[in-house]
């Protein structure tokens, strides 16, 4: 089975992922929005994702993806800097960062890799804006202008997400 959706939020997708098994359905691969699912026994996976240091088929991450499966997770995909591991549920609970100093440098580089994406997708609105200004243009043009409004906007409420997440583990720490 194959299922196109896009997650900004890696809680949010980590749970998703998780009911889907919890239905019997098995992650076994990722490509751009493209989840690839097989069926499997309800429950018996837990999965979790992490954000990368550097771009999947480097020697870095290479050598982090090993360093996890010595752990007995199983790696299940990886596309840009994003990682999938699975881990048997058999086996109790499964987390990659267990004390918040970790959790919160996760989504630090979380929400500074979505803050500069956010960044960038408003200066090319704001170019689109100026050449529409200056030459004017067709529906089409506003159209892809208003996408890419809508991309950077979208793309700095999950930057934002990630920075409460990351007051709230703090809060959490000092407690």
């Amino acid at each position: 089975m194959k299922i196109l959706r896009l997650y900004l939020d890696k809680d949010a997708e980590e749970i998703w992922l998780n009911e889907l098994v919890g239905k019997g359905w098995a992650l076994s691969n990722f490509f751009f929005g493209v989840y690839t699912f097989e069926r499997c026994e309800e429950n018996e996976f837990i999965y979790k994702i992490d954000l990368m240091d550097s771009f999947s088929g480097t020697k870095s991450s290479m050598d982090y993806i090993k360093f996890v499966e010595e752990t007995g997770a199983e790696y299940v995909s990886s596309w840009g800097r994003w990682v999938f591991f699975r881990k048997p549920a058999i086996e109790g609970p499964f987390e990659l960062y267990t004390d918040v100093d970790s959790q919160i440098k996760v989504y630090e580089k979380i929400r500074n890799m979505l803050g500069i994406v956010a960044i960038f997708e408003f200066v090319i609105g704001f170019s689109q804006l100026h050449n529409l200004g200056q030459y004017g243009a067709g529906i089409g043009y506003y159209s892809l202008t208003g996408v890419i409004f809508f991309l950077g906007g979208a793309i700095g409420f999950a930057a934002l997400k990630a920075h409460h997440k990351i007051n709230s583990l703090r809060k959490q720490k000092v407690i």
